[in-house]
């Protein structure tokens, strides 16, 4: 029994890997370099130019804010969006590998694990949930084909499946229908991007025009774009309210900020994933966020009844209020372009960084692509028609989330400052005593976690509030409010504190007196690899970054050639 247990663990494990490392783990080589600005700004429009962002207004109006108060936390939100992408773009940019190694020299080789695998798990929940909007998206397409043949459709099912026949049989569609971009190696995604934002510009530029002609043609005469508010607020409520619709932008968006690295390792050059980008984020989210805020407004002065922010509903509504053939093929038109865009966030959002994250914790068996397709499996039983229709609580954890990963952005961003961007490549995958990055106790930075459980700790009280308000005070619920402004300087600084206090080397002993480090960004110039390192775990290397294939496995340890110029 055990020679056949080896057997297949002989079969299954990668060719090239070591227990701490394989190809796709390591710095990715100068081929793989490819991406350009275009590229990223299209990744940013693209989704921006989705079914999640196309309803972020409802979280401003549902707070009382009007549509014309919501305009300055918009361009705030989307300004901090912008810079925050950058700034986290840089790391991948300069040293060519993804977040699982790149919060190594700030958690730790070791502790740094249990970051990568918390974000690895709430990536399964979330695949199966946008998933589960574009299968929405399908059946608004079915109605639009088939008509009333489908709509009335109605095959019976057990109570206990918790939805209806069409959505589960829309969901395994979709499911199928996502598969294939699984399969794809992230550097190989520039052209999924780049269509992504085309179609979907398409598609939420004709759903604007649609709705705000629909708007001006009503009857009673167009009442502007307001959205009618059953409780208005004024005074201090106000400011709160606008502080939540900010913080309510930034953690929409924080998982994608975090994932930066997980792409902007493959810039051809550092520039191609800088400022372009952000400036594409501010511009495409603004517009967005405005776009379909216009919308609602319009159909709800068109046709009455509760303001309708997700992209379904309102398709469905213009169905359901002008059956005709040129509603049911522009329907179509504005389903389809959307559900595309949702399936290529979902891989940008989910399955990328699911991959990247499965192959830090299991090198030996998982790659990028192997690890993307097991996403894709074990989201199939989330279920995610029940999380959504009765479980609120966890969908409050899953906001909160995006507030944990806030506050490891922070203690990310303070060891950038701390060392002037300055990080030596072989060190993240070295596991002896001697590695810098191997911090005691066994490869924990206790610096790390204690600004990130400091951060935690503040934020906390906001976190019981949201399931229970009732229960605690308006400051607490405040504080839930601005959980992300809060909580990314909060453990910044008490990183910082903790390593003046508490100081690591910079580079290994060796290389401790080197000038480069005190340039900033000075061992980006080496590609964090000095002439005569070897980085254990990959097949080989140079200071390029690259790692390239060899003979042996477990036990390569490569020399360092050159500097790439």
């Amino acid at each position: 029994m055990a020679s056949i247990l080896r057997r297949i663990e002989k079969k299954i494990a990668l060719e090239n890997y070591s227990n701490e490392a394989n190809e796709d783990l390591l710095p990715s080589p100068p081929e793989a370099r490819t991406w350009t600005w275009w590229n990223y700004s299209s990744v940013w429009a693209g989704q921006s130019l989705d079914a999640t962002w196309w309803s972020v207004g409802s979280s401003f109006i549902s707070v009382g804010l009007t549509v014309k108060q919501t305009i300055a936390p918009v361009l705030i939100g989307c300004a901090i969006l912008g810079v925050a992408a950058v700034l986290n773009a840089t790391f991948g940019a300069h040293y060519h590998v993804g977040f699982p190694a790149m919060i190594r020299p700030t958690f730790g080789v070791t502790g740094s694990k249990w970051f990568v695998g918390l974000r690895g798990l709430i990536g399964i929940v979330w695949y199966a949930i946008q998933v589960f909007y574009a299968a929405q998206l399908m059946n608004i397409m079915w109605i639009c084909v088939f008509g009333h043949i489908y709509k009335d459709w109605n095959p019976p099912v057990p109570s206990s499946a918790g939805t209806d026949a069409k959505t589960i049989m829309n969901y395994f569609l979709a499911w199928g229908i996502s598969l294939p971009l699984s399969l794809l190696h992230p550097s190989k995604l520039r052209a999924v991007f780049s269509t992504r934002a085309m179609f979907g510009f398409i598609a939420f530029f004709t759903m604007f025009v649609w709705c705000t002609v629909l708007g001006q043609k009503d009857p009673a005469g167009f009442k502007g774009f307001s959205i009618l508010q059953e409780n208005p607020i004024s005074g201090a409520a106000v400011g709160w309210a606008t502080m939540s619709s900010i913080n309510s932008i930034l953690a929409t968006t924080a998982p994608m900020i975090t994932n930066q690295s997980d792409v902007s390792r493959y810039a051809k050059t550092p520039e191609q994933a800088g400022w372009p980008q952000g400036m594409t984020i501010f511009v495409t989210k603004t517009v967005i966020a405005f776009f379909s805020i216009i919308s609602a407004a319009s159909l709800q002065s068109r046709y009455g009844g509760i303001a309708k922010w997700n992209i379904w509903d309102q398709l469905d509504l213009l169905l359901n209020e002008n059956w005709s053939a040129a509603t049911r093929c522009g329907c179509f038109i504005i389903a389809l372009g959307v559900f595309y865009s949702v399936l290529v966030t979902n891989a940008y959002c989910n399955t990328v960084p699911f991959g990247a994250d499965i192959a830090a914790i299991f090198p030996r068996y998982f790659n990028m692509i192997r690890g993307q397709i097991l996403v894709t499996l074990v989201s199939m039983p989330v279920v995610p028609w029940q999380i959504l229709t009765n479980a609120q609580a966890f969908l409050t954890f899953l906001g909160s989330y995006t507030f944990l990963m806030g506050a490891l952005l922070g203690c990310q961003w303070g060891d950038f400052v701390l060392r002037r961007g300055n990080y030596h490549v072989p060190s993240m995958f070295d596991y002896s005593k001697d590695s810098i990055y191997m911090y005691s106790p066994r490869g924990y930075n206790w610096r790390g976690f204690a600004a990130w459980l400091i951060a935690f700790c503040v934020i906390f009280p906001g976190l019981v509030a949201a399931y229970i308000p009732e229960k605690l005070s308006i400051a607490a619920q405040r504080i839930y409010s601005m959980g992300w402004l809060l909580g990314v300087p909060l453990a910044g600084f008490s990183y910082l504190a903790f390593n003046i206090l508490f100081p690591v080397p910079v580079l290994p002993a060796k290389h401790s007196e080197d000038p480069v480090a005190k340039k900033w960004l000075g061992m980006s110039e080496l590609h964090g690899i000095f002439p005569g390192d070897t980085i254990n775990g990959g097949d080989s290397a140079s200071t390029d970054g690259s790692s390239i294939a060899g003979d042996e496995k477990e036990k390569s340890s490569v020399t360092v050639l050159a500097v790439m110029a």
